[in-house]
């Protein structure tokens, strides 16, 4: 039996069997409606598969589920707090409430990570339209915001347990502060920013501890985490039990590893935006805090026989300039802060001396009041990593994890601060779920059958009504006129309260007095009620703390206050934590609230062991059989006839657009009696249950005078889901009218902007049919001007009437005509010159054809002598050295010889004049003489690895050069020769563009080098007319090339029909084989 509802009997005994059969059956968690029962396992439990069950798949099975369809799971509630959110836009809250121990803390983090998770996933069909809205770039901004969110979030966890929670006799991690963590949402569902509020942290554990329990934990994780570095500059010995604060006889939890805590705590400090240096920082001043509490004071008196206060022990002594040294303060003057106090009485300083209990508090103080600035910081440092552009938030869902109810041996202040804010937190359950449905079911008419029920709202009177003299305010009282004894403030109490029924005075005579809490009867003790109301912080202390040489010092005790404030009382601690309660209590108020009960099943920690009257005892007083009661007889859903009417309206034709009735509530009953509208039957799908008034069928709603309300939560959900199933029907139906709207409107402009410019046209070719007809005036220019700019206007104001679709459709055609017309004339252009080539080609074609034609007509005589003198016009290189088959592109190259320009370039000029100069001055010659230049143009040079080098192949009348130009403006001078040095040139017979020049003495020069008939030329002609002497020329495919002294190499050219160029490849190290195609 997974909900509570369905118990046979609606009493303490049967609920009491139900739950606790569950728990042994390892069912730890059960529904009563829509509040969840959650009893602490002190064990992880796991699915079948060996999973735990709050792993991945869990979340993935919850997700998109109703409510009345989840078995019993924080993540069932997580879901339909966010399933309500996205529905009806409304704030939610998860209230988390039970006695120390029962699980709050770890139920808490289960929620916090499915509402993490499933935000990133739009199931609602209203959110995945509003996502798409949404720019691409406004999208990834959101991913981003929820990941970085969810990332500090999650990393705070383990930072605030460190910081906030502590071993107690009852939990081995109790937190002992509250926190109120807010996820805020964007429209879509996105957690996109959010905050915490934490509440009364539990500054007296720095001090003391009870028996059995230890300090907080991020001091063990300290002691045991901390490096040998890290030691060494915080000054901390080996061993915890050094330290007063630390000497409990058991500082290790049972399965904690403190030293692997902190270097996960640590790591999560880095996650939330904490650096390294404010990480040092921080532990730096845990480790003053520590040396702080092994200050001792003697009691001592000064030359007037005053008691004062003195340090006198050489360990306190040395722990005190430890703890100086850590602050950032001088020693001697933390002594004299911690020693006496200088009070202006009169206008004038009066030093007034501390007697040793007095010193002790005050360094009790400081070390209270940095440990909770310390954790102020670390609480304010995640909110402004999580922070967000307000209007960026659509709602928000809190999360309220707060200290349990307290029942220890010696009840001290904060457990009447805790306890006080449980029943708070009491009363706001009873004000939402007893009190006031019971009272809206009587207001709307509806039958009820009153559920009698305890409120707390007198206890709470109790403790804080100043009209009563309640225990907080009276205590308040005498903190601020003149501090009574201990005895004498139960006095107070006693007098004014014993007739109070909530109030148990003590029997005894002693510092102790009773209040019947709804969890049952706390007896206090208030021997140190003053000291933990009224903080011993004086501004003395402040101002020191404010002139620390830490920066971090400084900071976290940076005074904000104004001077008139600084003159005034702070407000007591009782009165700054009911401020926080009661702004608490404000934010749930405004929100949807979704509550976990949790309870603790036995009082030794035992897995899955549980203790029917310890059990029974939580049932009792968290009102869950009241509760019962009241959800037996009751509706889950309750709503004004206007706002169901305008939420489910479209479900019907009678209600949509607009309703048919005369009346809301005619209208309501209209719409869920519409044929084919009903609640599926959960054991027959196939069939629908209609909605019937005051029925026992799963659509059974009922009328109240201003409220429609349903019984059963499958009759919301059927709406709910016809509703999601309907939205996008009626938004493409809205829209289509919209956009009708919009385009009529948008034709009406059109039309009357085309109108003008017809009118406008006409007027203009008008006045160019009147010049035409030499009309008087018509020619005038100002008036012709005047005509084509209002023509000109009316085109623009056509084109820009409005932002419709039929105008941006025109806006595009006119620029696409605009691009087609400028792009004809490129077209045109581009055809004349593809034209003239063909027409000069067909001129060669022709000639060549007319010229063949003729020559075929000639007799042999007269075509032997057209030979020869064709012969006669061919190059020297076809007429002797016709060897090496010729390229097509080459037939009919016209020689240019300089194919750079040494009229652009000089500095190619330069350096032949350099070289002739040198030559004239060393052969008494004319040193003004230029040379011809013989060739210029890019090549190739083959060096010994067969690579081939862009150079530039320079021949004057008597050298040759190898220049190499990066920059074609700057050459620089590789290699030069003198021409009369040049042996012979080698060729392949293949049309390939290789040339060898062999040099005598030297090695050969290797080109590549398309103009190569041109240089051979060019040189035989000039060894000819220069030396006297012929040029040789070797033609053959297999070529040696000395492109080292005394080594020599093969070159090979190959013919291949495949190829279209020449291509060249590496054999070996001495060998390269050129292929050459046809080209």
């Amino acid at each position: 039996m997974k909900d509570l509802l369905m118990v046979d009997a609606v009493d303490e005994a049967h609920v009491v069997k139900e739950i606790v059969m569950r728990y042994r059956q390892s069912y730890v968690y059960t529904f009563l409606g829509p509040v969840l029962i959650a009893m602490n396992p002190y064990t992880m439990l796991r699915q079948p598969n060996g999973d735990s069950i709050y792993a991945r798949n869990m979340i993935d099975e919850f997700q998109g589920k109703e409510l009345h369809l989840c078995k019993p799971h924080p993540f069932a509630l997580a879901e339909n707090a966010y399933t309500s959110l996205m529905r009806f836009g409304l704030d939610q809250s998860l209230l988390i409430t039970g006695e120390s121990g029962s699980g709050k803390t770890e139920t808490s983090k289960h929620v916090m990570r499915y509402l993490t998770t499933v935000s990133t996933c739009f199931r609602a069909k209203s959110a995945v339209m509003a996502n798409r809205r949404m720019s691409v770039a406004q999208r990834k901004e959101a991913d981003d915001m929820t990941s970085h969110v969810t990332d500090v979030l999650w990393g705070s966890n383990p930072v605030l347990e460190a910081f906030g929670n502590a071993q107690t006799i009852r939990n081995n991690n109790s937190s002992r502060f509250g926190k109120y963590i807010v996820l805020q949402m964007n429209r879509v569902g996105q957690v996109i920013g959010g905050y915490i509020d934490n509440y009364l942290l539990e500054r007296s554990r720095v001090i003391r501890q009870a028996e059995g329990e230890r300090n907080f934990h991020s001091f063990y994780q300290l002691m045991s985490g901390a490096t040998a570095a890290e030691r060494e500059a915080w000054q901390l010995p080996e061993s915890a039990e050094e330290f007063d604060v630390l000497s409990n006889e058991d500082v290790t939890i049972e399965g904690v590893d403190d030293a692997k805590n902190y270097v996960s705590v640590r790591k999560n400090m880095t996650a939330v935006g904490i650096t390294d240096d404010e990480q040092h920082e921080i532990f730096q001043q845990l480790s003053a805090i520590l040396w702080l509490g092994n200050v001792h004071f003697e009691e001592t008196t000064d030359e007037a026989h005053n008691p004062r206060a003195a340090i006198e022990d050489p360990k306190a002594r040395e722990a005190l300039v430890k703890a100086a040294n850590l602050l950032g303060i001088d020693k001697d003057k933390l002594e004299a802060l911690l020693t006496f106090r200088i009070v202006n009485i009169y206008r004038e300083d009066q030093k007034v001396l501390f007697d040793a209990r007095q010193a002790k508090k005050v360094c009790d103080s400081i070390m209270r009041s940095l440990y909770e600035k310390i954790f102020d910081w670390i609480v304010a440092r995640i909110n402004k990593n999580v922070t967000c552009k307000k209007r960026d938030i659509n709602n928000s869902i809190g999360i309220l994890d707060i200290y349990g109810f307290e029942i220890f041996e010696v009840n001290a202040f904060e457990q009447l601060c805790i306890n006080y804010v449980n029943e708070k937190l009491q009363q706001l359950f009873i004000s939402q779920t007893l009190e006031s449905e019971q009272e809206g079911y009587r207001r709307e008419g509806l039958s009820w059958q009153n559920i009698e029920f305890f409120n707390n709202q007198v206890v709470c009177d109790l403790i804080e009504d100043p009209k009563q003299h309640g225990i907080f305010p009276l205590l308040d009282e005498q903190c601020a006129i003149a501090r009574l004894s201990d005895l004498e403030l139960i006095e107070r109490y006693n007098s004014e309260h014993s007739r109070n029924p909530h109030y148990v005075a003590s029997r005894v005579r002693g510092p102790n007095f009773g209040i019947l809490h709804y969890a049952g009867k706390v007896e206090y003790d208030v021997t140190l009620f003053f000291d933990a109301n009224v903080d011993t912080f004086f501004n003395d202390l402040q101002d020191g703390m404010e002139h620390s040489s830490n920066a971090f010092i400084r900071e976290v005790f940076l005074d904000m206050r104004t001077k008139e404030q600084t003159l005034k009382r702070p407000p007591s601690t009782s009165q700054q934590f009911r401020t926080q309660v009661a702004d608490l209590l404000k934010k749930l108020d405004g929100c949807n609230p979704h509550y976990i009960r949790c309870i603790k099943p036995n009082e030794k920690k035992r897995p899955l062991a549980v203790n029917e009257e310890i059990v029974a005892e939580q049932v009792r007083y968290l009102g869950l059989v009241e509760n019962l009661s009241v959800r037996r007889q009751g509706f889950c859903y309750s709503q004004p006839y206007g706002a169901f009417i305008k939420r489910y309206s479209f479900l019907s034709e009678s209600t949509w657009p607009a309703p048919v009735a005369h009346t809301s509530r005619k209208a309501a009953v209209d719409l869920l009696t519409t044929v084919g509208l009903g609640v599926r039957n959960p054991d027959n799908k196939n069939e629908l249950i209609p909605f019937e008034e005051d029925s026992e069928t799963l659509g059974c709603f009922s009328l109240g005078r201003n409220k429609i309300f349903l019984r059963h939560p499958q009759a919301l959900s059927a709406l709910e889901i016809l509703r999601e199933e309907r939205i996008p029907v009626i938004v493409n139906i809205i829209e289509n009218a919209w956009r009708r709207y919009k385009n009529r409107i948008s034709l009406n402009d059109f039309q009357a902007a085309y109108n003008q410019l017809v009118s406008a046209y006409d007027v203009v070719w008008k006045n160019c049919q009147d010049r035409q007809k030499r009309v008087p005036g018509s020619a005038d220019k100002a008036f012709v001007g005047k005509l084509y700019s209002n023509w000109e206007a009316a085109s623009t104001k056509l084109l820009d009437t409005n932002n419709s679709r039929l105008v941006k459709n025109l806006k595009k055609k006119e620029e696409l005509n605009s691009i087609l017309f400028m792009q004809s004339f490129v077209q045109a252009r581009a055809q004349r010159r593809e034209f003239l080539k063909l027409k000069k080609a067909q001129i060669v074609f022709s000639k060549r054809y007319r010229g063949l034609r003729t020559r075929k007509q000639l007799g042999s005589d007269m075509w032997r002598s057209c030979k020869i003198a064709l012969l006669g016009v061919r190059t020297e290189f076809e007429r002797y050295l016709g060897k090496k088959k010729r390229r097509r592109d080459s037939l009919d190259r016209l020689y240019q010889a300089d194919y750079i320009g040494v009229n652009k370039y000089p500095a190619y000029a330069s350096i032949i004049q350099g070289h002739t100069e040198s030559r004239s001055s060393k052969a008494g010659l004319d040193r003004g003489h230029k040379e011809k230049l013989l060739f210029l143009g890019t090549v190739e040079k083959v060096n010994e690895r067969w690579a081939h080098q862009t150079r530039v192949l320079m021949i004057s009348e008597t050298r040759v050069f190898n220049l190499k130009a990066d920059k074609i403006q700057q050459p620089k001078e590789r290699r030069a020769f003198e021409l009369a040095r040049l042996t012979g040139l080698a060729m392949s017979t293949q049309p390939d563009n290789y040339l060898i020049l062999r040099v005598k003495g030297e090695i050969d020069l290797m080109v590549q080098v398309s103009q190569k008939t041109e240089v051979v030329q060019a040189l035989r002609s000039r060894m000819e007319k220069g030396y006297g002497r012929e040029l040789s020329v070797e033609f053959s495919d297999e070529l040696d090339f000395y492109a080292a002294k005394g080594k020599q190499f093969k070159v090979k050219f190959v013919f291949d029909r495949t190829m279209k160029d020449s291509e060249w490849s590496k054999v070996d190290r001495h060998t390269m084989l050129v292929k050459v195609g046809i080209v």
